[in-house]
């Protein structure tokens, strides 16, 4: 039994969708860097990115388990993707004339740097399983866990999260974090010392750009040293705490500094009094050298200058 073929007609009209899709996909950006597998696809079409390749909007980019990604979109926006990351380029309409437009990026999970462009802040919107961030400048990280949770650092500048009850938090502390809950409830800006539960979340697999910078921000402003730490100069940081085993620097209590004044001060008298002792007794071995020289010179006879050049009026020399 022979397969009906399709009719030249239809064949025609097919292939004219599939190049109306092709050239719907609207360019927004280049790969950077891409190490190992990292895919591009839209409507089951998948494809590997290769540097320089051209991303586009309405593309998922998907990391493999053993790679990594960067990518800089046209109004200059970095971003760097660990592994086992995905994103979605939702929306990106931007105008260079007037540096506004609309950029949206839906995160759906693994590890995340953003680096604002030079459109205008609130042009960005940026979408995680449960809560949208909206942009006030200029970087920060974003974990995104399987089971929708998601942690937000920010590095510089700050920004705003937000769930679809309304409930919001602004972060515009560097150094510290918000987590976001799979049901969307948004935490407070915590430093990550203070958190709980933070052994549950390896830092280094949560903030990966932290350990090891990207070659988008080569020199971050804060070291992971200084994200973690838990001591802070700044006395109105409740969140901080000083480090265990740090040396207290701080000056004793007034009780103890009492107490070694007086201990100070008994030491002293101590030394005073056998120094008294001493110099009576230099004074009195003093009177006697004395005394015997005086009693040396007596009888008009005169001696050296220090009572000891004579011998009952006689040279000492020859003796």
């Amino acid at each position: 039994m022979n397969t009906p073929s399709l009719p030249a007609s239809l064949c025609i009209l097919l292939l004219a969708a599939s190049g109306a899709r092709a050239q719907s996909l609207e360019p927004v950006g280049e790969a950077l860097v891409v190490v190992n597998l990292v895919t591009a696809e839209y409507n089951r079409d998948t494809r590997s990115l290769q540097v320089s390749d051209r991303v586009h909007q309405d593309e998922t980019i998907e990391v493999g388990l053993d790679a990594s990604s960067e990518i800089k979109l046209d109004d200059d926006t970095k971003l760097a993707l660990g592994a086992g990351s995905r994103l979605t380029l939702d929306k990106f309409v931007y105008d260079p004339k007037k540096a506004n437009g609309s950029i949206v990026l839906d995160l759906m999970k693994g590890a995340f740097r953003f680096m604002t462009g030079v459109a205008a802040k609130p042009t960005y919107v940026i979408k995680t399983p449960a809560a949208s961030i909206t942009v006030r400048g200029t970087i920060f990280d974003v974990y995104v866990e399987d089971n929708g949770q998601s942690w937000l650092l920010l590095i510089e500048g700050a920004i705003q999260a937000c769930n679809a009850r309304g409930q919001c938090q602004t972060l515009d502390e560097p150094g510290k974090l918000i987590r976001i809950t799979g049901d969307g409830d948004v935490g407070k800006p915590v430093r990550w010392a203070s958190l709980q539960d933070k052994g549950d979340v390896p830092f280094d697999n949560t903030f990966p750009f932290v350990v090891k910078a990207p070659s988008i921000d080569p020199t971050p402003i804060l070291t992971r040293d200084v994200i973690i730490g838990t001591y802070s100069d700044d006395k109105n940081d409740k969140d901080v705490e000083k480090p265990k085993g740090k040396r207290d620097t701080a000056k004793p209590p007034k009780k103890k500094r009492e107490q070694s004044t007086e201990k100070k001060q008994k030491t002293k008298k101590k030394r005073t009094a056998k120094n008294s002792d001493d110099d009576s007794n230099i004074v009195s071995g003093m009177d006697i050298v004395i005394g015997i020289g005086g009693g040396i010179g007596r009888g008009g006879h005169k001696h050296d200058r220090g009572g000891m050049g004579n011998y009952g009026g006689r040279s000492m020399k020859g003796r």
